[in-house]
């Protein structure tokens, strides 16, 4: 169950955008998506590391179609698969909070598991049919909960992309509030956890974000993003304002 990611910047979250829009572009002219570099991000500039923590109740810029797509979009990828090309509905970016309230529950839900997801009924049909968002994040992270033993403080890990580059995480929009959604754990966060949030491809994003395509089939044919994972000491506390977090 992810419960911290670090968030990017709104600047970082808008250079994301354009690389997805360039990702676009370069699959509806037949060049691929590799020709489209995605964005890498250092330590920031004057604002401590720990600042990027994201918890649930704070805001974080998250990524949306916006409109409607146009009939005959699709484009191929070159290996059988079909994508969103450059026609369609406007990609753009909002600031929304993590997780949503809920009646049954004392807290605040922020996690989707992709299997309740595509049920077709509960809390996130409707997200699933109109909602879908990416989350630009710089990494995520898990404590472990398998092989971990008995007794003192659980190890915390920080999964992040292989070649330093932002992760695409796929979730759910419900009104100002959004949602990540959780899979089964790839070969690397297995290790650690058995939940992971959907990382996903920038051709995989631009189809997720298009809710015409059958997230199922999006699925079956979904390849694990490349990732490092790393042992983090866990955070001394949460922050106390989570409002802090979307300032810079």
């Amino acid at each position: 169950m992810c419960h911290r990611f670090e968030m990017v910047s709104g600047e970082e979250a808008d250079a994301v955008l354009d690389w997805l829009r360039a990702v676009r572009r370069a699959l509806a002219s037949g060049t691929g998506a590799a020709m489209a570099v995605p964005p890498a991000f250092g330590k920031p500039v004057d604002v401590p590391f720990d600042a990027l923590d994201c918890y649930p109740g704070a805001e974080s810029s998250v990524i949306v179609m916006d409109g409607e797509r146009i009939e005959g979009d699709w484009v191929s990828d070159g290996e059988g698969a079909s994508f969103v090309g450059d026609r369609g509905g406007d990609l753009t970016r909002v600031d929304l909070l993590w997780g949503v309230d809920v009646s049954w529950k004392r807290g605040l839900v922020f996690n989707a598991r992709i299997e309740s997801a595509l049920s077709g009924s509960g809390l996130w049909s409707e997200a699933v049919e109109n909602g879908r968002c990416i989350v630009p994040v710089r990494a995520f992270y898990e404590t472990r909960n398998v092989d971990g033993g008995t007794g003192g403080r659980k190890p915390q890990y920080r999964f992040a992309s292989a070649g330093g580059t932002a992760l695409l995480l796929a979730g759910l929009r419900l009104g100002d509030r959004f949602v990540l959604v959780t899979c089964e754990p790839d070969a690397v966060v297995g290790r650690v956890h058995s939940r992971m949030p959907l990382s996903l491809t920038a051709p995989e994003a631009l189809a997720w974000l298009d809710r015409s395509t059958d997230a199922r089939d999006l699925l079956a044919r979904h390849a694990p993003v490349p990732l490092e994972a790393q042992e983090e000491p866990a955070p001394t506390r949460r922050p106390s304002d989570s409002d802090q977090m979307s300032l810079f």
